[in-house]
Formats: C-alpha cells, structure tokens, sequence
C-alpha cells in the first residue's frame, strides 16, 4: 500500500476526531471588526501549530491584530511552501436568520454550520488536520513550511506588509504560496482552480458642506451634500460602463488561452459566486458577455455604501451636513489601485467635484499565474485521481491579500484551491459540507506528495 494510500485511511480512521478539532476552532468567535475573541484565536492558532504539529509559532506584532507566523520542519525535503491563512472573521448580524447559532459549530444535518465555517477557519485546520496525518503515518513532511496566519484579512490586510517585511527572510526561501480551500461549486461538481485574482482598490468619499445638520426649513438656500454626492458619483459610472477618463487605458486583454476557459465554462463562472445567495437578478446581455465581464474587466466602481442625514425611525426634518459613499474597484492585470485612485480624484475635480474628499482604505493588488506552473499541474494531477476534471479560471473575481508575495521580493507562485464545498461567506448560515471535508484533507495530502516529485 503506498504512503498516500495509508496517510488516506488514517485521515478516515481519525475523522471523528478532526471534525471536532475544527467545530472546537470555529467555536471560538473572531471578528476582527469589533475585536472580539480575537487575542484568544491568536494564540488558539498557534497552540495547534505547536501542540498539534510539533513545530514553532509565534505572534509577530503589527500595527493592527499580530500574524500567527508557524514554521515546520522537514527530515527529508530541502523545499519550502508558504501557507497563508487568516484568523478572524465577520460579524454574525442578523442573528435572527441563523438556522443554528454562529459560535456552536453544530452539524446541520449534512453541514456545520458557523462563522468561519468556509472563509476560511475551517479550512485551515482542515489542512492542519492533514498535516497531523502525514506525521502520524510517516513522522515527516514532504516540504517545509512557514505558515502565516493573519487577524485582518476582514479588513482589507492592511498591515500584512509589516510582518512581510518582518519575517522577509524566511518567506523569500518559499517557491510556492498555498491556501488550501475547498472550491467546488457544488458537492457534485468539478473542482475549480482560480489562477488568480483581481485586486482591489477600496475608497470613501466624503462631502461636507456645513458644520452642522440645519432644519430642512432652509433646504431651497442651502446646498445638500448627499445630492451633490449623488451627482458627483452618477458622473462616474454610465449604464454600460465607467465614464472615468482614461479608466480601461491600461487593462491588459485577455489571452486566446484565457478566453477559452472563460467561454467553455461561462455558466459555472457567472453562478459559482452567486449560487449560494439565491440570486435573481444578472446585469448583462448573455450569459458568456457576463462572464467575460466578470473575469478580465475592472468592476464598474460598485456603490458598498451611502450614508447621510436622519435615518432612523420615524421623522427628522433635516439638510445634512455631511454624506458618505463606500465605492470599490476591482483590478485587472497591468491596471493598479494607486492609478485609479489618481483618475478618480482627476475626474472629480475636473467635473467640478473637488470639495470631496477621497480617503483609500485598502489597496489589493491583482494576482496571475500560469496553468503550466508545476505547481498547478501537481494540483490538476491530484483532482484527476478523485475522478474530477478541472475546471481552469484564468482570474477570480474577488481579491486577496497573497498578491504581497507573489511579487518582488518573493516571487511565490500561488495555488488556491482544494476539493469540498462551502458557501454563504459573510452571510447567515455560512456552511461547509461534512463529507467534503474529509475529500478536502486527502487532497490536500495527495497535493503535497504529487507535488514533491515535480521540481519548481
């Protein structure tokens, strides 16, 4: 019987017993909004890493929550992967609509059911899972590993650079970056391989235009910020596109290669996001014209948020003094938050808008790799061993924070991907299924030994 084979039926025969390890983590609230349990998830994360797998953690300070920085060793492989996770979570509200509460990790019939439970606690210690039985079958790693683990991906990651910086001189020994995710889209479907990411450039802009809130008495004398906001972004955005000059000048066309994966599975890559969320309704005229959209255009400067004047109950006759609009963009290779944010303010002020004041609270970068990586092929090998075709998407709709090391210094290659199936991140009712958990950890395992035997 081979190592894989034996490492399988162990993750079989202690499945009980991993599943409660991960109901036992999700169970531990982690919002890192508000803070709460944040300190003690820190250090729950690296008791696993010590306890559990043997190897060294530490916190590594940042100006925000610290980053659970692991590192484990291999006897056998001079190779080094770079694991990156995140520790906190988001808000639980509205509890109402809760099948289960979000802190009890119960199983739900087929799934557990918590915050967390797929973006992205669960997963992680799925993978530590795996790792806990590679040792117990053979006592070693296939690789080494430094692992970060990070308490602000919820918001924005906007001080992982520090401990990028910090901790520059293990990272640069790592060739790959890896998050092991479960991606299928349903329990029956094909698992999907994202070779990357857009990035993302989110904004507040503000309009101020009294000190105080008046009585809405004096409304025909006074300008309304919330107005003057309203027209300024509907100077922005048209029905079929961004009206920001200069906005697609730098937007690299996707390749013939891109084009094919995106066309072949246009209907999988337009509802594997939006499955979950009982949509109903789509902007775009054909299904392949909005998947294309999708992956190689930058989003249409989508409107988070509006926020000004009385909105509570009952009346409050006012003319507000201040309005507040959260807008996002997403990026596409060769485009870069910093230029946006340069053309957005341009645009303002050109307009006639340049009393609004534009604060950037987080910058992604956009993340691309090529399917003939070895790394990426070690994947696609493993999925076919379970039976599945991969399906390939040249560029994930959402963003993350791994684009920081796949770039100078680093120069990682990324992998993002896994068998299982989860959904309704950052919504009520945020699952993952049992059964694909178990499917999760094994190909995690096969990954890492297929991918052994191919050199960088």
């Amino acid at each position: 019987m081979s190592v894989v084979k034996r490492i399988h039926e162990n993750i079989d025969g202690n499945f009980e017993e991993h599943l409660a390890r991960i109901q036992s983590y999700l169970r531990q609230p982690s919002i890192s909004s508000t803070g709460q349990g944040m300190k003690e998830t820190a250090e729950m994360t690296c008791s696993y890493i010590r306890e559990l797998l043997g190897g060294e953690a530490t916190l590594v300070p940042t100006s925000g929550y610290p980053v659970v920085f692991g590192k484990l060793k291999s006897n056998t492989s001079d190779r080094t992967i770079f694991v990156y996770g995140m520790y906190d979570t988001q808000p639980v509200e509205p509890l109402d609509k809760w099948v289960s509460p979000p802190f009890e990790a119960r199983v739900v019939g087929d799934r557990i059911i918590a915050r967390g439970a797929i973006n992205t606690k669960g997963p992680l210690i799925g993978f530590f899972n795996a790792l806990k039985s590679i040792l117990n079958v053979t006592g070693d790693l296939p690789f080494n590993f430094v692992i970060g683990v990070e308490g602000e991906e919820e918001q924005g990651s906007i001080h992982l650079p520090e401990f990028a910086d910090k901790c520059a001189d293990e990272l640069k020994k790592c060739e790959v970056i890896y998050m092991p995710m479960p991606n299928q889209p349903s329990e029956e479907a094909p698992p999907v391989l994202n070779l990357g990411f857009k990035g993302i450039v989110y904004l507040e802009l503000e309009c101020t235009t009294n000190p105080l809130d008046v009585h809405s008495s004096q409304a025909a004398i006074l300008p309304n910020p919330a107005w003057r906001l309203i027209w300024a972004l509907n100077s922005m955005r048209g029905e079929d596109g961004v009206l920001v000059e200069g906005f697609y000048e730098n937007v690299e066309p996707p390749s013939p290669e891109d084009l094919y994966y995106v066309d072949s599975q246009a209907d999988t890559v337009v509802k594997m996001m939006t499955a979950p969320y009982e949509v109903k309704n789509y902007r775009g005229k054909s299904i392949k014209a909005m998947a294309r959209e999708l992956v190689f255009s930058p989003s249409p400067i989508n409107i988070d948020g509006f926020i000004s004047g009385w909105t509570g109950a009952g009346t409050k006759t006012i003319v507000p003094c201040k309005a507040l609009a959260k807008i996002d963009v997403r990026l596409v290779p060769n485009m870069t938050g910093e230029e946006v944010v340069n053309k957005i303010k341009n645009h303002l002020k050109k307009h006639g808008f340049d009393d609004i004041e534009v604060r950037v609270l987080s910058n992604y970068g956009w993340i691309k790799t090529s399917v003939k990586e070895k790394v990426i092929q070690a994947a696609i090998k493993t999925f076919k061993e379970f039976g599945y075709e991969t399906v390939i998407h040249p560029m994930r709709p959402g963003s993350a924070p791994m684009y920081l090391f796949c770039r100078e210094p680093f120069n990682m290659k990324m992998l993002f991907g896994g068998l299982g199936h989860g959904g309704l991140a950052h919504a009520p009712n945020e699952y993952i299924m049992v059964n694909g958990l178990r499917n999760f950890e094994k190909s995690i395992v096969s990954f890492l030994y297929n991918y052994s035997q191919m050199q960088p």
